[in-house]
């Protein structure tokens, strides 16, 4: 009689398979040496340029890292695709997938312990970019600001985030290629878009998550501003005003844990239901 496995061991097997799969593609070692890269050649550039010119740019160490991480978004993203852009898509595609799901194991479980090892080894690879960040402030600053553990946060929330929305498109496409690049696209593209049009159009963009990830570095920001406006043109009225927001830390979360839930429950929606192609 065979014999029935627990949800707990479920999860643990597709955990620790996941992580194996990451491992044995190269996955991992890929993704952290592209961060590596990122961050390493940031520093390098700025240890060329010398202490006092780096300084001058950004007089306190809030305002360094700022900048530093203002690519954070982007590794994070790509980071995220790669992860989890394909994690369910390998399933529905066939093949393999139609083994694994014809066995008596319940999805939801599998997309658990597979979204549970994309989180682990994102936060791993993010992990590099802050510690490059720590080193590099207390070397040209002497100290090293505490609001780097909320910027942290806000950077695992929006890893989170960012990985139930690929794992929405993993589950949505059957070919694991189009499930990353879609991922990309939008991620990378499509929601900085959005966040351009409220705006040009004077609407604070609360409804995308590109806007909600720039409380990663707003959280250094010593005069925070939520929303500014700058009138360009010429005489008698003619012209036109650009205006710039940005999320207050609380909405920034918010915004990026409404986008955790919506995705997550999307993907196990349509990977629990959707048809296998054998």
């Amino acid at each position: 009689m065979a014999t029935t496995i627990g949800d707990l061991r479920q999860f643990r097997i597709a955990f620790l398979y996941q992580l194996r799969s990451y491992l044995r593609t190269w996955r991992f070692i890929g993704l952290l040496i592209f961060v590596l890269l990122i961050a390493s050649g940031l520093l390098a550039v700025q240890l060329h340029r010398g202490v006092d010119a780096v300084t001058a740019n950004n007089p306190t160490s809030s305002d360094y890292l700022a900048t530093y991480l203002s690519t954070l978004e982007d590794a994070v993203i790509v980071v995220a695709a790669f992860l989890g852009g394909d994690a369910l898509a390998v399933d529905l595609s066939g093949g393999p997938g139609y083994l694994m799901l014809t066995q008596p194991v319940r999805r939801g479980t599998l997309l658990a312990g597979r979204y549970v090892a994309a989180v682990v080894t994102g936060t791993a690879i993010g992990l590099v970019y802050y510690l490059f960040a720590a080193v590099a402030v207390q070397y040209f600053y002497g100290n090293i600001p505490s609001s780097i553990l909320l910027s942290l946060g806000a950077a695992l929330l929006f890893l989170l985030a960012v990985l139930a929305v690929a794992f929405f498109f993993s589950s949505f496409f059957r070919n694991a290629t189009v499930s990353i690049i879609a991922s990309i696209l939008i991620l990378l593209l499509g929601f900085p878009i959005l966040t351009s049009v409220g705006d040009l159009l004077g609407a604070e963009p609360w409804y995308s998550l590109d806007y909600g990830a720039q409380t990663i570095t707003t959280v250094f920001q010593s005069s925070f501003k939520h929303e500014s406006s700058m009138h360009i043109g010429g005489a008698r009225g003619v012209g036109i005003t650009l205006y710039s927001y940005s999320p207050y830390p609380w909405e920034g979360a918010v915004i990026m844990a409404v986008y955790l839930g919506v995705f997550l429950v999307l993907s196990y929606v349509l990977y629990r239901y959707k048809e296998v192609k054998g």
